[in-house]
């Protein structure tokens, strides 16, 4: 583990001065939770993607085949952790273990889009809260880990834009640096939307809405960020 990435995950702490913009190339990539198991081929097509290579071109550049790649990313061959971690390197990641077992950013985008593909909003409302109430009883060093890799569509725009505003919200409580994907286009409504438990639920005025879900164009009340 890099010094810097020890500093980050082992002072609870850790505070910056003001809000900063950082990237993956800074840190690298918290690939690895204290869970059990890992989709390793999933997290190695992501960081693939977000390094924007080709199967064909990452297998120029560790020397195996196109096809060894996409076997090990959709799971037909197993492959070690120092392979792997070989593997991301070439596209500038590594493995670091955070210590703790709370959902990332990743993973909660994951169970949202899973809810949101059978239609069950309320569930997916539930995760988003979920992940919130997780993310900031972590420790500083934890929440830049959880939160460092950009997340997949959830197949809506407005969690998608939600989820960068909610690790925007808790990271700048901490003046804690914020990671670059938040401010990509796409995380940002054209038109104002109101994310909401029900149909029925009440709209929360103008000043009832955290700066950071406001620019975004997400309508969502400051005071159920307090849920646990």
């Amino acid at each position: 583990m890099s010094p810097l990435a020890n500093d980050l995950l082992t002072q609870p702490q850790l505070q910056y001065s003001e809000p900063t913009i950082f990237t993956a190339y800074h840190l690298l990539s918290y690939l690895i939770t204290m869970e059990a198991e890992m989709n390793v081929g999933k997290e190695l097509r992501r960081a693939r993607r977000e390094r924007g290579l080709t199967v064909r071109r990452l297998a120029q550049l560790a020397g195996t085949s196109p096809a060894a790649i996409s076997q090990i990313e959709n799971g037909a061959r197993g492959v070690s952790v120092e392979r792997l971690n070989s593997l991301l390197l070439k596209t500038r990641h590594r493995i670091i273990s955070i210590p703790s077992i709370a959902s990332t950013v990743v993973e909660a985008a994951e169970s949202i889009a899973e809810f949101i593909s059978v239609e069950d909003f309320q569930a997916a409302y539930r995760e988003f809260i979920s992940f919130s109430d997780s993310l900031k009883k972590q420790s500083n060093g934890v929440k830049i880990a959880l939160t460092l890799s950009e997340p997949e569509s959830t197949g809506s725009d407005l969690y998608d834009c939600a989820l960068a505003a909610i690790t925007e919200y808790w990271l700048n409580k901490e003046k804690l640096p914020i990671p670059e994907w938040v401010e990509n286009n796409n995380r940002f409504l054209a038109t104002p939307t109101h994310l909401k438990e029900s149909i029925d639920g009440r709209k929360p005025d103008p000043e009832e809405v955290a700066e950071e879900f406001a620019r975004r164009g997400v309508i969502f009340p400051e005071i159920a960020l307090a849920s646990v």
